[in-house]
């Protein structure tokens, strides 16, 4: 499976992002109320350095979203003075390349609402998002055979 590779500027800092990708309230809003990147997988890097030239990692294996790295590294400029640079990894066996960077992209778009307030409102996600959710469950269909 071809892996996936996605990248995005964020006006907010490094550490604010991070929070959004390991807090499991702050997760909830953006990737799923049943799914976690941190509790229920198994982190092959957990590490926000204490340093900020160097990035944040955090790299999984999971069920859910197979092999996922996502690294933060923090930037110059912003309206708060640092923005952060992620870059998303992914490597699944969930479906077509393009198919899987629309379903991350939307959950990268996610990230940035909550990020700014307003998590996912999941009651209505699925008629506003037919073919991320006709993605997603066939991805929920497969895990059971992986």
């Amino acid at each position: 499976m071809e892996a996936l590779r996605l990248e995005r500027e964020i006006d907010l800092p490094r550490e604010i992002v991070w929070e959004a990708l390991v807090d499991p309230v702050l997760v909830e809003g953006w990737l799923h109320p049943s799914e976690r990147l941190v509790t229920g997988t198994v982190p092959v890097v957990f590490a926000e350095p204490d340093t900020p030239e160097l990035p944040a990692v955090l790299q999984v294996s999971s069920r859910a979203f197979g092999e996922l790295r996502i690294e933060l590294e923090a930037r110059p400029g912003g309206t708060r003075g640092t923005r952060t640079r992620l870059v998303l990894e992914a490597s699944d066996e969930w479906g077509r390349l393009a198919d899987r960077s629309r379903l991350w992209s939307l959950r990268l778009d996610q990230l940035e609402s909550v990020l700014r307030g307003h998590p996912v409102d999941w009651a209505h996600w699925s008629e506003a998002h037919r073919a991320e959710d006709a993605t997603a469950r066939l991805e929920a269909a497969h895990r059971g055979a992986r």
